[in-house]
């Protein structure tokens, strides 16, 4: 007998009603709240702006309205961040934090209801359910966690989810397709790899809707690559690329770092064998990633090639650091430092494994027992980099008292995480 979530009576079947569907997907969203809650409560309990979150996102939209929309940093716009930040402006500015907070969240789990829904339906439900659990649960990403700054990591995401996805039948459908490849179109330069992804998905699949797609990407896309191409904000930064540096990226980094998490390797880092370590590391990860490509089902193969150029765009001007000071190659191999350009590259060998560890049709045996084999010390990692370490306490709901009280005019310098300050005039 074949017992999966549908016939244990928790998920709802393709004849389900409405209502079921709905209590269904908010079930499911709520417990993924709770989970990423659990990794680190501060974001709520506590909640304070994280970086760009209060020093531009917050402090631009206060200080200049919707001009904001309209202000480059780091080289693009970043549209939906700032959004986020002028809605939070409804709020006192004791709740401005915990709002952008919840909508980070928000964005962190609607990937796991568009892959729970039917339109991913070719795929078991108790793999999807598992690979959900492993995407929020997945070891040396706390940069992403909970903070508006990295949405357009989530967003592309979904983005990508949307493009491979089944095609839509219901208006409904086409008007969150649109909406979600529109808002990553405008929110960084990633629309340029989703269209790529949507144009090689139709030469694969000559579905009717990616002219859709491409017609909700390019106007959003051209927009970021004339700013991209004319601004000034992006700062200044020496690359510093090698091929041990790499090395260390890939082997440590992305492929070491998603199995064992970051901790173990922190604990490696100043091994005089961590060379040898990550090389070998290295060569089994893109062993494992070259057998997906060259075995997996198409859309496999779409994702993973979506992830290497996203994660070979990050590493052509990353800024790694606050300051443009440092070596940014030399930075990214430091455990814990830039995580987010390393997102896409650990869900593709996440990805991989798990089709190889249950897709039992396989050639040949080998390929599974080895995906399960390295599947095995996953929960270490995963044991490991479960609690993020919260934010430094800077008493900021004491400061938004001060600032409430404070009379027009007044300027604040308030200070944030990690190593951040945010400037705002009082109206």
């Amino acid at each position: 007998m074949n017992v999966n979530a549908t016939t244990l009576g928790w998920a709802p079947s393709e004849n389900s009603t409405g209502s079921s569907k709905m209590a269904f997907h908010f079930g499911a969203f709520l417990i993924a709240l709770l989970i990423l809650f659990s990794r680190r409560p501060d974001a709520i309990l506590n909640a304070q702006f994280y970086a760009e979150d209060g020093t531009f996102w917050y402090a631009d939209a206060y200080n200049h309205s919707w001009r904001c929309l309209f202000m480059a940093e780091a080289g693009y716009f970043h549209t939906v961040p700032r959004l986020v930040a002028l809605f939070s402006l409804i709020f006192p500015l004791a709740l401005a934090p915990l709002v952008m907070n919840l909508v980070a969240f928000f964005f962190q789990i609607l990937p796991i209801n568009l892959f729970l829904s039917s339109r991913f339906n070719s795929i078991p439900l108790n793999i999807r359910v598992l690979a959900g659990f492993l995407y929020i649960a997945v070891p040396n990403s706390f940069e992403i966690h909970a903070n508006a700054t990295n949405i357009q990591w989530h967003l592309a995401l979904l983005a990508c989810m949307v493009i491979l996805a089944r095609s839509p039948h219901a208006k409904a459908w086409n008007v969150f397709d649109v909406s979600i490849l529109a808002l990553a179109s405008v929110d960084s330069p990633l629309g340029i790899p989703l269209i790529a992804l949507v144009v090689a998905s139709w030469w694969t699949f000559r579905e009717k809707h990616a002219g859709l797609q491409l017609l909700a990407l390019v106007p959003g896309t051209m927009i970021e690559i004339v700013v991209l191409l004319l601004s000034q904000t992006r700062r200044a930064a020496p690359n510093g690329a090698s091929i041990e540096r790499f090395i260390h990226i890939l082997g440590g980094q992305v492929f070491l770092s998603t199995l064992l998490g970051v901790r173990t390797l922190i604990q490696l880092f100043h091994a005089q064998s961590l060379l040898i370590i990550d090389v070998a590391v290295m060569l089994i990860g893109l062993a494992v990633l070259v057998y997906a490509l060259r075995h997996g089902p198409m859309k496999l193969k779409l994702f993973l090639l979506f992830a290497a150029a996203v994660f070979g765009l990050g590493l052509l001007h990353p800024l790694a650091t606050i300051d443009g000071n440092h070596v940014q190659w030399e930075q990214l191999q430091v455990p814990g430092c830039g995580n987010r350009y390393y997102f896409f590259p650990m869900l593709a060998f996440l990805v991989s494994l798990c089709w190889m560890a249950s897709t039992p049709a396989l050639s040949s045996k080998v390929p599974r027992y080895v995906a399960l084999s390295l599947l095995f010390f996953l929960p270490i990692g995963i044991i490991r980099d479960w609690q993020y370490r919260p934010f430094d306490d800077l008493h900021f709901q004491e400061i938004a008292a001060d600032f409430q009280r404070a009379p027009s005019g007044a300027q604040f310098v308030i200070p944030l995480n990690p190593g951040a300050t945010m400037q705002l005039t009082k109206r």
